[in-house]
């Protein structure tokens, strides 16, 4: 990388920058399994009276970039920035392996100006506008090629097609604007940024169902848009200043997130199952949750029930309350979106003579959780795993009003995960963090080789409010994560409560 800067007249500054990179991933891996050492004290595999099992793997990835940037400002009032890079990636097809990706943004210091210099009430005023095209690599390390499958074939070695190749796939192509505005009050006891975005994210790299001749199913393209926009805003003041001291830091993120468009004439990617209803769906925010309504309990025999949501030529619902015991029958709706509507946080400090509070708190809203273990723990009875305290709810004589159905093991009775019977509300408000310290004073320590003592105690995930009916709102299930499926919660361990103590020193 090479670097350059230099001021004129201290009045115009300049620098430039120009850099190439080359980044190089590999990964091996190599698992042998034995059983029935002679003892524990047998540490090898060549103890083993019984190799079982063996395998490796080798996988790897490169990108190979060129960047450069140009920076100026006038006086460190006007600033102007502009930047572009050139990324190739071996992850795409051999066509389309490089993008070009550039980006500008300038900045006014309007509390530099002369008209608000001497300004008692506002301290610092700064506007700013950016623009810029990033590029996204998030697939495996293969997925433009055609590839086989090695493997054994009546005890003879074989290769099978296993992906179909695409050497035009490319980069994910993300062109972002940003308005915002940096300001100051009260000798910067107050402060903030506000900002207002919109990011159109085209060329998606999606798994797309491919005609069944071929004999694959899907195939990673590039198609679409999809678009968010939202406003964020970070706020953060000295409340109180002295020998007790109170300060408040506070943001806030609203986004909207939709799907603008798929390949021609395509509305709906379905890469769900019977287990997760995650769909991309033009007009919809991504991996919104599409299935069947549940609508509860037949009161007269126990059966659960589903809206049947049939529509006429023109998209409408024709009767919105009409029912089906049949789960067949029901037709899949939007059900609800995995994104929250709102995500906040907020931390307090409070300070007096050595001893600190911290409390800090965050949430979300809007959003909704597909709890899919649910089928297997909350299914009235099903012959699957241990069922939750809230099945003994289920519907028992005739009459009886509960959105619970009847126990019937080993039959199906309204545990089909795909429905909202199995979605809750995900928003929630936590109690993330709470930190008590006190810091002694140095004086205590003089011609000791101490500079520092503090003792604390930090407590996490002390408190939640939240209508979620599984364990916790806040985690998701790892394995499930892509750039559909998300928002699902499949026995996802919840996060612990945990209280530490401690002493730190400083010598």
């Amino acid at each position: 990388m090479l670097h350059w800067d230099r001021s004129f007249d201290e009045t115009h500054n300049l620098g430039i920058d120009l850099g190439s990179e080359f980044y190089n991933s590999k990964t091996v891996y190599t698992l042998v399994e034995g059983e029935q050492f002679p003892s524990d004290e047998f540490k090898t595999l060549a103890s083993a009276a019984l190799i079982t099992n063996g395998t490796s793997t080798l996988t790897e990835y490169n990108i190979l970039s060129y960047f450069g940037r140009a920076s100026y400002d006038y006086k460190r009032k006007y600033l102007f920035n502009v930047s572009s890079r050139i990324d190739g990636s071996s992850r795409f097809g051999k066509n389309e392996r490089y993008a070009f990706f550039p980006a500008v943004s300038a900045g006014w210091v309007l509390s530099e100006e002369n008209f608000l210099q001497n300004n008692k009430t506002l301290s610092f005023l700064k506007l700013r506008a950016s623009w810029g095209l990033s590029g996204n690599a998030g697939i495996g390390n293969f997925a433009s090629l055609g590839l086989y499958q090695a493997g054994a074939y009546n005890e003879n070695s074989a290769l099978t097609p296993e992906q179909i190749p695409n050497p035009n796939l490319t980069w994910e192509k993300s062109a972002e604007w940003n308005l915002g505005i940096d300001f100051g009050f009260f000798n910067n006891r107050l402060t903030g940024e506000f900002d207002v975005y919109q990011k159109n994210t085209t060329d998606l790299l999606l798994n797309v169902p491919v005609p069944s001749t071929s004999g694959f199913l899907t195939q990673i393209q590039n198609i679409g848009e999809l678009q968010n926009r939202g406003v964020e805003l970070v706020l953060n003041s000295n409340n109180i200043v002295g020998k007790f001291s109170w300060s408040t830091s506070v943001n806030l993120a609203a986004n909207q997130n939709e799907v603008i468009a798929l390949a021609s004439g395509q509305t709906l990617i379905d890469e769900g199952s019977s287990r997760y209803m995650n769909v991309v769906k033009v007009g919809a925010p991504i991996g919104v949750f599409y299935g069947a309504e549940y609508a509860g309990v037949d009161p007269a025999n126990g059966d659960a029930l589903w809206y049947v949501n049939a529509t006429d030529d023109q998209g409408n619902i024709v009767d919105p309350n009409a029912t089906t015991n049949d789960y067949s029958e029901a037709n899949f709706v939007e059900l609800g979106s995995p994104l929250p509507d709102l995500i906040a946080g907020m931390s307090n400090t409070f300070s007096y003579a050595g001893l600190t509070l911290d409390i800090r708190l965050q949430g979300q809203w809007g959003n909704q959780i597909h709890n899919a273990a649910g089928s297997f723990m909350s299914c009235n009875a099903c012959w699957f795993d241990n069922q939750t305290s809230d099945q003994l709810d289920r519907w028992q004589n005739p009459g009886d009003v509960t959105d619970v159905p009847e126990a019937r093991l080993g039959y199906s009775n309204g545990d089909q995960s795909r429905s909202s019977r199995f979605l809750s509300d995900g928003s929630y408000l936590r109690v993330k963090a709470v930190t008590l310290s006190y810091d002694f004073p140095s004086r205590w320590f003089k011609n000791s080789g101490v500079r520092d003592l503090r003792l604390y105690a930090t407590g996490t995930n002390l408190l939640t409010f939240t209508k979620y009916e599984g364990w916790d709102p806040e985690v998701t299930t790892d394995f499930l994560a892509s750039n559909i499926v998300y928002g699902v919660d499949f026995y996802a361990a919840p996060q612990p409560r945990n209280i530490v103590f401690g002493l730190k020193a400083g010598f």
